[in-house]
């Protein structure tokens, strides 16, 4: 038999086709990964976990379960981009010491053994955002977040057809969309982050608006499905803020009217929420108390009291019903899941020690966001809007340093390309704006 040797160019054209298929099969497992770590995965996978909207039911022995395979796929997957892991984590100190630091708190912890769960699982769940960054450039890690965010729109959909007694909510707040989620506001805050993604990979590739535009059209509509007000806020906030530094970026001439304009704006909604704030929390449906939300950061902060400096250990303070959050469940007369606050979950996590890691954490990001704005690539898009709806939401729901958390993941992978300086310098403008000059020019 006789065999013919390959040719160097089909050499190279084979090893060229089986990287493709090798790199396309990366991306759709994170593809899957952001979907599931959404929460969307497990509220298919199992819908009777979330026959509530009891947050505390995704904390099973099943929900947790699930994720083992994630955590093991993502390990495998990170082998190859394992020395690009360690230098992205060597550059982002703070935030692997408040990983680290919830887990210290196993030692004074009313519940050690949970909080060692929980610390890993935290840990393993910065580790998936460390390996997303290290795997993609900005343009390819949004366009795949972007991605998974319209097969969660369409998943979504799907439900409120085929399940409506399950995708939309029936006894409290009946009307409103809550999807495979737990309830309305998870599948808004989660279609904030879609509508995000859609409109920073259409930043970074404006030839594919015709894809990422109605992406974005879906994940906001969905955003008004939910009625979250929280979300529609953060949306319309994100929305401005994209176009302000759209301006602001592509247009000198505007700067100065752009940030006369912020301030006074800022100033103006300032001022009238310090002196009508009936009046401005009506405009969008809410009380001042925000939905009960005072009540409970009033309590709280009496419980914080009592352990101010260490906390009671990470994971636990909502646990035991008869423990310490049984006071607030007992004055508010309801089952209260969660801070409703990332800031105050975490000082009872872990003490006012972890607190100040965390906002030192948030200034130094801040201040890398805001450097970009005028000396980064497009990647400063993502990276302003990502912080801007994560501190948002922080303020409303307990986002902060949270385990099997898809909006950990998106911070964890976004502050370690941004403290590297990985930047996507494509050009600023209009792309046929720029050719056009060019060939003037020549």
């Amino acid at each position: 038999m006789v065999t013919v040797p390959y040719s160097e160019l089909q050499l190279r054209t084979r090893n060229r086709a089986l990287s493709d298929v090798g790199h396309f099969l990366v991306i759709s497992i994170f593809i899957l990964v952001v979907i599931f770590a959404s929460g969307a995965g497990v509220g298919i996978l199992f819908p009777d976990l979330f026959a509530s909207a009891d947050q505390l039911a995704a904390e099973s022995p099943m929900a947790r379960f699930v994720w083992y395979p994630v955590y093991l796929l993502v390990l495998m997957l990170s082998l190859p981009k394992l020395m690009e892991i360690i230098r992205l984590a060597t550059f982002s100190p703070l935030l692997i010491l408040c990983v680290l630091f919830c887990g210290l708190s196993m030692f004074w912890s009313i519940d050690p053994p949970t909080t060692l769960r929980r610390s890993i699982a935290l840990l393993l769940t910065s580790y998936i955002g460390l390996t997303l960054a290290a795997w993609f450039s900005w343009g390819r890690l949004v366009q795949i977040i972007a991605i998974a965010f319209l097969f969660i729109g369409l998943i979504t959909i799907a439900l409120v057809v085929m399940d409506p007694g399950r995708a939309i909510m029936q006894e409290v707040n009946a009307g409103a969309w809550r999807g495979p989620f737990a309830e309305k506001n998870q599948l808004g805050g989660m279609m904030t982050k879609g509508l995000i993604a859609a409109i920073c990979a259409f930043a970074l590739r404006p030839k594919r608006g015709w894809l990422y535009l109605p992406i974005a059209l879906l994940c906001f509509g969905l955003v008004l499905a939910s009625t979250s007000k929280t979300a529609l806020l953060i949306s319309m906030l994100c929305i401005g803020t994209y176009i302000f530094l759209k301006l602001y970026r592509t247009n000198p001439v505007t700067r100065i009217p752009l940030i006369f304009t912020l301030v006074m704006t800022i100033g103006f909604f300032s001022t009238a929420l310090a002196m009508f704030p009936e009046v401005m929390f009506g405009l969008i449906g809410k009380d001042p108390s925000l939905t009960g939300r005072t009540d409970i950061w009033a309590l709280l902060s009496e419980a914080i009291q009592q352990k101010f400096w260490l906390g009671y250990g990470y994971g636990i303070f909502w646990d035991d019903p008869l423990g310490p959050s049984y006071i607030v469940r007992q004055v508010l007369e309801w089952g209260v899941p969660t801070a409703h606050n990332g800031w105050i979950e975490i000082w009872l996590s872990a003490g006012v020690g972890i607190v100040i890691l965390f906002a030192l954490q948030i200034l130094i990001t801040l201040g890398f966001a805001l450097y970009n704005i005028r000396n980064g690539g497009r990647e400063t898009y993502w990276v302003v809007l990502t912080l801007l709806s994560y501190i948002g939401f922080s303020m409303s729901e307990s986002a902060i340093l949270q385990q099997n958390s898809l909006s950990w993941i998106l911070f964890v992978a976004t502050c370690a390309k941004l403290f590297t300086l990985q930047h996507d310098f494509r050009p600023l403008r209009d792309e046929n704006k720029l050719e056009a000059n060019l060939s003037s020019q020549s």
